[in-house]
């Protein structure tokens, strides 16, 4: 998905009205996708030549051609709004159909998806007294992973061993025993489905 924007931040007068007069003319062009460009190629290009005319007048800093170049200026931008919606719409978010409109595209970040399951998980025992050392295959997407363990594969709790890698230390268990593990992965859509757990002895 992504985000038809005008482009004409930090632009000034003069390149505002020929990025208008550059949309205008993709609108028209005979490949375009857009086919009934509302408002019109000619509401575009009179409002162009309106805001020209204004600002080209307004240089000598008269007052009241001032006043009216504010006015035409207001209402440029916001038929260019108009007509920035209107490619948006029409494209349905296709970052090429929005370009070939003539405007730039701003690519929107995907929302996060769900997790799947963790693979792949697999123990030993750790290099000090009371560890184990799981590794499983990475979650793609993930912003981190929960263990949880058990003594009878049956009642599980907390390992109290978040990590971000997929691979852990888990500390703190009785030397020499055998102790059941599943992994889980997080992001901002929760977490996602248990591993197949696994028994593994301690150091």
């Amino acid at each position: 998905m992504s985000q038809a924007v005008l482009g004409m931040a930090g632009m000034t007068v003069p390149q505002r009205i020929l990025k208008a007069r550059h949309i205008a003319g993709k609108l028209l062009s005979s490949n375009s996708s857009f086919t009934t460009p509302k408002p019109t190629i000619l509401q575009i290009t009179d409002s162009a030549t309106a805001l020209e005319k204004a600002y080209n007048d307004s240089r000598g800093l008269d007052t009241g051609m001032m006043s009216i170049f504010v006015k035409k200026f207001k209402s440029f931008k916001s038929l260019m709004v108009l007509v920035l919606a209107y490619i948006q719409q029409e494209s349905g978010g296709d970052g090429l159909i929005i370009e070939s409109g003539g405007v730039d595209v701003k690519k929107l970040p995907s929302p996060p998806q769900t997790l799947g399951k963790v693979t792949g998980l697999s123990g030993q025992q750790g290099g000090l007294s009371g560890t184990t050392v799981l590794n499983w295959k990475a979650l793609l997407r993930k912003k981190s992973y929960t263990i949880e363990k058990s003594d009878d594969n049956i009642v599980y709790t907390d390992a109290k061993s978040p990590c971000t890698k997929a691979t852990v230390i888990i500390y703190g268990l009785i030397p020499e025993t055998y102790t059941w593990f599943r992994v889980a992965g997080i992001n901002g859509m929760g977490q996602g489905e248990w591993s197949s757990p696994i028994r593994v002895e301690s150091k």
